[in-house]
């Protein structure tokens, strides 16, 4: 983001924090949760990072009275307390730890504009993912990450003894300093909250880093988040290829393969600790980050030994001493973790895929209603049928012996409401609300159909699947507003069916 191209309903350049002590100067980031703002402490005249707790699908800005903040919905100021909450607990957790080596430290926090603020250190340098992007190799040596991520490890283990874990531990939240310092930033997001339902498909998840538990709502998040994460960077770097995410695993539709099968420079134990630690479920991963530091890299191995054995082979699979011996010893426990293994599937599995379709929903319904008419055109166009049934009212593949009104008897007319971010079915359809907002889909054999309803304005947009003489698809869209006032519209989309 440019400087000084700031979105107005974020801080702007020039406003201040702590009685103009505290100076925002640009934009850095926003994941939908809080938002990062480099900035300068008039006092210590020094470069400093303001974050600022802003989770805007649940936050309106009052630009007319300095910016504070208030929540859309009464609903959601128990959720936004609780967020406040933990994120002052999280800042004074840090500050006492201050100074903590290999993080970006939290200097102190701030509760203005009824919302919180936190003042953490500015760390100047590219991020991990900026340096391994330069290299021309896809796949990386162990030996290569570990001299980037062993540092943060340590770091980690330091702050896992305090019960402070981090979170998002992805390759852009590390940053090289210039002598060659790995250092962690991006501690103070309030992950405590981040599955939230209200909170929607939130750009703090990274689907080929973040586990499970930061999906799913009743989940309970700790340091086994940051074993994952560090895994998934090893993962994605050593193999070339990132890490499915949690939905596609579980469900397997996208097989999860060894490293040591990758045509990877990995050795054996180091590939099974990278597939332990990102284990779908919490309780298969390392208990600890120190245990997962030992197995993948072990005092006993002789790495020069490795490297020249590299040479000859694509894959290194000799094992490590201690290795030999901790398998032994693990053996008589493989029968009763394949049992917990086993019902975990069962109970959790159904589960965890009705979470992972709601993402997918909501992601679909978001971009949907942000696109254009043409776009939107497109998005529908090339569903397949899995896609047309999880996404709409399919009318295309239900059984055509029956009649009209005996398949819609039959089927569950789904709408999707934008307030709770999930689909209702008919029975559940009010416009009688003061605020409302809906969308119905309905793919047809020749058609599809758009329904938008909301107490500002109704759409009804017809989009023709058979396309004309030209070539071209119609697209008419009606919008009758509150005021009974209504619009015509008509386009013509070019579009080539895959």
């Amino acid at each position: 983001m440019k400087k000084n191209s700031i979105p107005k309903q974020l801080l702007q350049a020039g406003m201040t924090l702590a009685d103009r002590r505290y100076r925002v100067d640009e934009v850095l980031g926003d994941n939908g949760l809080t938002v990062t703002y480099k900035g300068y402490d008039t006092f210590r005249k020094k470069v400093i990072v303001i974050r600022e707790l802003f989770p805007q699908s649940i936050l309106n800005r009052d630009m007319d009275h300095d910016y504070k903040v208030e929540c859309k919905r009464l609903s959601d100021e128990e959720l936004f307390h609780s967020m406040k909450e933990h994120m002052v607990r999280r800042a004074k957790k840090m500050i006492g730890l201050y100074p903590v080596e290999g993080i970006a430290n939290v200097l102190t926090y701030l509760e203005e504009r009824e919302t919180v603020y936190t003042i953490e250190e500015y760390v100047e340098g590219q991020t991990l993912e900026q340096k391994l992007w330069k290299r021309h190799s896809a796949k990386f040596l162990p030996e290569d990450l570990l001299q980037y991520l062993l540092p943060v490890m340590e770091t980690l283990i330091r702050l896992h003894s305090h019960g402070v874990f981090h979170g998002t531990v992805y390759p852009d939240n590390i940053r090289l300093t210039g002598d060659g310092k790995a250092v962690l930033v991006g501690i103070m997001n309030p992950m405590e909250d981040v599955a939230a339902p209200q909170l929607g498909d939130l750009k703090i998840r990274r689907d080929a880093y973040s586990p499970v538990e930061l999906y799913v709502p009743e989940a309970k998040r700790g340091p086994s988040a940051d074993i994952y994460e560090v895994a998934a960077i090893f993962y994605r770097y050593a193999t070339g290829e990132p890490l499915p995410v949690y939905y596609d695993r579980v469900n397997q539709e996208k097989e999860t393969q060894d490293p040591l099968q990758m045509q990877t420079r990995v050795m054996k134990f180091q590939s099974e600790a990278i597939m332990k630690a990102v284990s779908v479920y919490d309780f298969e991963r390392y208990e600890t980050m120190q245990q997962f530091k030992e197995a993948i890299c072990p005092d006993d191995v002789d790495y020069e030994q490795l490297n020249s054995s590299i040479s000859e082979a694509k894959t290194f699979s000799k094992e490590a001493m201690w290795y030999k011996h901790q398998k032994k010893n693990r053996n008589k426990y493989i029968m009763a973790v394949a049992v917990v293994l086993v019902v975990a599937i069962f109970v959790l599995g159904p589960a965890l895929t009705e979470v992972g379709k709601g993402v997918l929903i909501n992601s679909f319904y978001r971009r949907f209603s942000e696109a254009d008419t043409a776009k939107q055109f497109v998005m529908v166009a090339g569903m397949s049928k899995t896609e047309r049934d999880l996404y709409t009212n399919n009318y295309v593949d239900v059984d055509r012996t029956l009649s009209d009104e005996e398949n819609s008897e039959q089927m569950e007319i789904k709408y999707y409401d934008f307030q709770l971010e999930k689909y209702i079915t008919n029975e559940k359809f009010d416009t009688t609300t003061t605020y409302y907002e809906y969308m119905k889909i309905d793919y047809r054999q020749d058609e599809v159909w758009v329904n938008y309803i909301s107490d500002a304005k109704n759409v009804q947009t017809t989009m023709k699947m058979t396309p004309n003489r030209d070539g071209k698809y119609e697209v008419k869209t009606i919008s009758v507003d509150k005021y009974g006032k209504s619009e015509e519209e008509i386009i013509y989309v070019n579009y080539t069916k895959k």
